[in-house]
């Protein structure tokens, strides 16, 4: 989401725009792939699969992330606030910084 820029990552998307980035993500560190793809079934995924990526995607971790700020309905993922465009470049800045601290923090715990 945040590869298509300030005003636009905030928009809908659906599990299947996110699968090749979520894969690419995953695999190009063997850590990560082998805490992210560590079962049996997922291990299937080391080679990319569009449909079961996203499959997995929508179960974990869109389906998870839903509440007040976030909506994953009818197969599709948004944020339930407006961002004002003078706001734009700080919060997706903002957004950047914890999406990469709590990856480093998943991937840090479970590597041990």
């Amino acid at each position: 989401m945040l590869e298509r820029g300030p005003s636009e990552w905030c928009k809908s998307i659906i599990p299947n725009q996110v699968a090749p980035f979520f894969h690419q993500y995953l695999i190009v560190k063997e850590y990560r792939k082998q805490i992210g793809f560590s079962d049996k079934s997922s291990k299937r995924l080391w080679d990319y699969d569009e449909e079961r990526v996203s499959k997995l995607i929508a179960t974990m971790p869109m389906s998870k992330w839903t509440g007040d700020l976030v909506e994953f309905k009818d197969g599709n993922f948004r944020f339930t606030f407006d961002v004002l465009p003078e706001d734009e470049e700080l919060v997706i800045e903002w957004t950047k910084q914890i999406c990469e601290y709590r990856l480093h923090v998943h991937f840090e715990r479970n590597a041990k």
